[in-house]
């Protein structure tokens, strides 16, 4: 026979097996008697100051029976309830027996749970000293509101607490099954999309969140929230944010489970996080790098023009010759490349991704063009993966390219707009150049084209010569 089902040794059941034995024992046992005080006694002890000599039995009887008291005694009904709540503010085992009660009846409002002289009083026992403190009060204090689960996520918010760490917190002092736990994970990202400048510590907070929802349906609802209320103007100052959004979402498996306006926003975050990058660059070349008023010009200009399509980087990778690396490098916040010298005109480049195509944007120098290059492997590999790359090396690869002389601007939006790589919703349109405008544009464009034929041929010459010593 199975030994899980076989009987235990007689032995040890054969007083109970022998009814006789069993009343001779139940006998010899000592008398005991349970004397409970009526809740009137017990409430005269409150209201006379003797509460100390209350059981805990008896506390229990007089809470779960102040209703039925209240109702045939509504003179003392607020009276004693203050009493007790004041009594509880010393003792902290008819505190939670309270509190948890508390929790129950803004659960379902049942009188059963709690009377309501005890819930018209609470504030009362707010009014003690240090009690608002007391991590409990605080969320019992957010049941009473309208937006719980609002005020539930600030005070994890500001503990530091995701909802699993608050409710593991909480557990043995609330009833935490009830829908107000359960449920205010849902109000996570509108708590933080209400916050006007949130700061570093309310970001990771907010990122510890949602990896804790892993990919459930609560964390694509809080995604989808948190992209269409949250600014690409305030994302922009948390690349973090960033990040976790773009590595966790923008792979066309998940990507699909966010609307339509969630994901034309995160391509708005994506292009904001890296537009900033770009125009940070400028401003600390601006700032550290000793340019003439020509350069100075050229790259305000360059900034102003790729705000229009900021919306649209969906990568960006900088590239940074020796010497302006070493002036600035350590301001940058992102990873940038080293430009091995060639022998060029010192000039910064970025490469944007924009999707279909990737646009070099040559900072300065002679030439100081934009190219436009397909996205491929090739020039995937070449432009983002390559690990050192130079301006001739760039110029080799060919691509269309466009100038930055006079009226460039209104020429390069339409060059990018047969490509479809258009400005943000919104953006005015250049004014059309005037006859005499076109006449100057054109005697520039000549010189520079003739310049930057003549940069061309020389990266040519450069890269041959650098095949073949590899070759070798």
């Amino acid at each position: 026979m199975n030994d899980k089902f076989s009987a235990p040794p007689i032995d040890s059941l054969s007083v109970y097996l022998q009814p006789k034995k069993l009343l001779e024992f139940t006998t010899q046992l000592p008398k005991v008697e349970i004397s409970v005080k009526t809740i009137d006694e017990i409430l005269k002890q409150v209201q006379e100051g003797e509460e100390e000599n209350i059981s805990k039995i008896e506390w229990i009887h007089c809470i779960g029976r102040k209703s039925e008291w209240d109702s045939k005694n509504p003179l003392n009904t607020t009276k004693t309830s203050v009493l007790i709540w004041k009594y509880a503010a010393h003792n902290s085992w008819l505190q939670s027996q309270l509190l948890w009660r508390l929790a129950l009846y803004y659960h379902d409002q049942n009188q059963n749970n709690l009377a309501s002289s005890f819930v018209d009083s609470f504030h009362v026992f707010l009014s003690i000293e240090n009690i608002k403190e007391i991590l409990t009060v605080k969320i019992l204090r957010s049941l009473s509101t309208t937006n719980t689960g609002i005020e539930i996520s600030r005070i994890a918010c500001e503990l530091n607490f995701t909802p699993s760490e608050l409710i593991t917190e909480i557990n043995h002092d609330l009833p935490v099954w009830i829908a107000a736990f359960k449920n205010f994970v849902e109000d996570i990202v509108p708590y933080f999309c209400s916050l006007t400048n949130p700061n570093q510590q309310q970001v990771n907070w907010l990122l510890r969140c949602l990896n804790e929802m892993s990919l459930s349906e609560h964390q694509v609802n809080a995604v989808n929230y948190l992209l269409i209320y949250v600014s690409k103007e305030v994302a922009s100052k948390f690349s973090p944010l960033i990040a976790w959004v773009k590595e966790n979402y923008s792979n066309a498996e998940k990507t699909h489970r966010l609307s339509e306006q969630a994901r034309q926003k995160l391509r708005g975050w994506i292009g904001a996080v890296n537009y900033a990058d770009f125009q940070s660059l400028v401003n600390l070349i601006l700032q550290r790098l000793q340019l003439e008023d020509f350069e100075v010009n050229q790259l305000s200009r360059r900034s102003k023009f790729w705000s229009f399509y900021s919306d649209r980087f969906e990568d960006i990778r900088i590239l940074l010759p020796q010497r302006t690396f070493n002036t600035i490098g350590n301001e940058i916040k992102r990873d940038v490349d080293i430009l091995k010298d060639d022998g060029s005109d010192p000039t910064e480049i970025c490469i944007f991704d924009f999707g279909d195509w990737f646009v070099v944007e040559f900072f300065r120098g002679k030439g100081s063009e934009t190219r436009l290059f397909p996205n491929n492997s090739k020039n995937q590999q070449i432009l983002f993966g390559q690990h050192q790359l130079s301006v001739k090396q760039i110029r080799c690869l060919g691509g269309d390219r466009h100038d930055h002389v006079f009226l460039w601007q209104y020429y390069c939006r339409q060059w990018l707009e047969k490509r479809k790589i258009y400005p943000n919703p919104g953006t005015k349109p250049y004014p059309k150049p005037t006859e005499y405008q076109l006449t100057e544009r054109w005697s520039k464009l000549q010189r520079w084209e003739s310049e930057i034929r003549r940069l061309e041929e020389e990266a040519r010459r450069y890269c041959n010569k650098l095949n073949k010593c590899e070759g070798l």
